[in-house]
């Protein structure tokens, strides 16, 4: 968690300007929603200690992408 704050938190006041945000939060949230998936794929698949015994590390490696069976 520790490394997906830091992410966060370097790049939050750039997402805010770009999506021209007022409020922190409202930014943050729209952060989260655009890129978390990407962040949790990262964290998931390369720095989490359980990533070869998670089964969803496991089919985040596989596939990259935990929504492709379920999104038509």
């Amino acid at each position: 968690m520790v490394a997906q704050m830091d992410v966060v938190s370097k790049h939050i006041d750039e997402h805010r300007y770009l999506r021209k945000m007022e409020d922190k939060h409202q930014a943050l949230e729209s952060f989260i929603s655009d890129f978390g998936w990407l962040i949790r794929e990262m964290y998931c698949t390369r720095i989490c200690d359980k990533r070869n015994e998670c089964e969803i590390a496991l089919r985040l490696s596989s596939s990259g992408d935990l929504l492709r069976d379920h999104v038509k």
